[in-house]
């Protein structure tokens, strides 16, 4: 129980004893106790009821307040109306106030309860808190324990990550020094290789070269072994019984000295002369308009036969052109022209073509008439930004135009994107190298 309870009933219960001891002589000379009981739960409380004295009689009018005088009939009847009623007023606050404590009592039972339930909710509470806090502590010493091992382990990942780190240098630097190798081994590789086949080649077309002399020298005329006789172009040798594809000596009308030049006598019929080859890159086609002219290179192989040649053999009679193409895919393709004309030096080679035909495009990437012959030394096109200077090589390039099989010889993987290149626009597009070509002509009377 509270202590404010406690002492409110006890100053009521000192007030009624008070009241109680006050009125206590007029109890014993009436012989008459009123008393009043609260019954509280297991507490019984017995409250005395106070008893009214009689109040002295005022003094008469003619007697003094020392004097005596015995009272009438009628005023004790009045005055025990008067106790009568005085007995009722205090028995009413009594009763009243015995009603205000009852619910006082009552109001401090439930209060007590509250009290004791939220004691009991408090310790509850407190039993939880502790609980918690065990745990959070607990919890604290696991987050340190977890914090701690993260920490071991972060340290020791950064640790493998920088061994990583290192160990993947030392792999990319002793990789670069292996694909430097490799590099060095692919291109000694690839010219030993180039140089085989070309030794090869030049073995085998050494070997068909004397077969088929002897073969010419068996069949031949009288006339033909004495010597005698000069063939034009590859076209008489084979109709001198030549059917082998080799180098063979031609002489041409105007021409001071013979020439050697290679025979094609399979492709389409045979009787092809070739006035270009480009296969390797082993010959520089970067030249002057003096090298074009007389012509270059080994005819077994690479060369260019020269334009004053092609001049003279093609003024003197009707011949046709056909152009060979391969790419680095192994894609071949060719161009074939009914009629081709080459023009003197004085009218700077100019090119004269018709009756284009083949798997080279849906049309010529020749421009068919009126174009000049060009140099890096003699710039003959059409364009002022020189094409021979730009685009290399010795061509027929009108303005710049959509071919130049004399352009730089590019290598496998290094053949796009060359507008410099060997080029053929309407075969590989403008700016891809091809892998090899052939420009060859014969009689149209084939």
């Amino acid at each position: 129980m509270s202590s404010w309870p406690a002492m409110l009933l006890g100053s009521l219960l000192f007030a009624v004893a008070t009241v109680t001891m006050a009125q206590h002589k007029g109890q014993k000379a009436s012989g008459y106790r009123r008393a009043h009981r609260v019954q509280h739960g297991q507490c019984r409380y017995t409250f005395v009821l106070p008893e009214l004295e009689p109040c002295p009689p005022e003094p008469g009018p003619f007697g003094g307040s020392n004097s005596l005088q015995r009272d009438s009939p009628a005023t004790a009847l009045h005055l025990g109306s008067w106790r009568s009623q005085q007995m009722q007023h205090l028995e009413k606050v009594l009763e009243n106030n015995t009603q205000w404590l009852q619910k006082v009592l009552n109001q401090t039972s439930r209060m007590e309860i509250q009290l004791l339930e939220t004691s009991l909710s408090t310790n509850k509470l407190e039993k939880q808190l502790l609980l918690q806090g065990h745990e959070l502590h607990r919890l604290r010493g696991r987050s340190s324990a977890l914090e701690t091992r993260v920490h071991a382990l972060e340290i020791q990942q950064q640790a493998e990550l920088a061994s990583l780190r290192g160990e993947k240098e030392q792999l990319q630097r002793l990789l670069g020094r292996q694909s430097g190798a490799l590099a060095g081994l692919e291109r000694t590789l690839r010219a030993a290789s180039s140089n085989s086949s070309l030794l090869q080649r030049q073995q085998r077309q050494l070997l068909e070269s004397v077969n088929r002399l002897v073969h010419v020298v068996a069949q031949a005329p009288a006339s033909m072994k004495a010597g005698e006789q000069e063939f034009q172009d590859c076209a008489e040798i084979q109709r001198f019984g030549a059917n082998a594809s080799g180098v063979y000596t031609i002489h041409v009308a105007n021409m001071m000295e013979p020439r050697k030049v290679f025979c094609d006598m399979e492709t389409s019929g045979g009787r092809w002369t070739l006035i270009q080859r480009r296969e390797n890159g082993s010959v520089n086609f970067q030249r002057n308009w003096k090298d074009y002219k007389q012509g270059f290179g080994d005819p077994a192989g690479e060369h260019w036969l020269g334009n004053e040649l092609v001049h003279q053999l093609t003024s003197g009679a009707a011949y046709s052109l056909r152009v060979e193409l391969r790419d680095w895919e192994g894609n071949e393709a060719y161009a074939q022209y009914e009629h081709f004309q080459l023009g003197s030096e004085g009218q700077l080679y100019r090119l004269s073509l018709n009756g284009y035909s083949g798997s080279a495009g849906r049309q010529s990437s020749l421009v068919l008439q009126g174009t000049n012959f060009s140099t890096r030394d003699s710039d003959n096109d059409n364009c002022l930004c020189k094409c021979a200077q730009m685009l290399s090589g010795g061509w027929w390039f009108d303005a710049c135009g959509l071919s130049n099989l004399n352009g730089i010889y590019y290598p496998a993987r290094h053949n796009v994107r060359k507008l410099n290149g060997i080029r053929w626009h309407y075969f590989r597009g403008p700016s891809y190298s091809l892998r090899a070509t052939r420009m060859m002509v014969r009689p149209l009377d084939v």
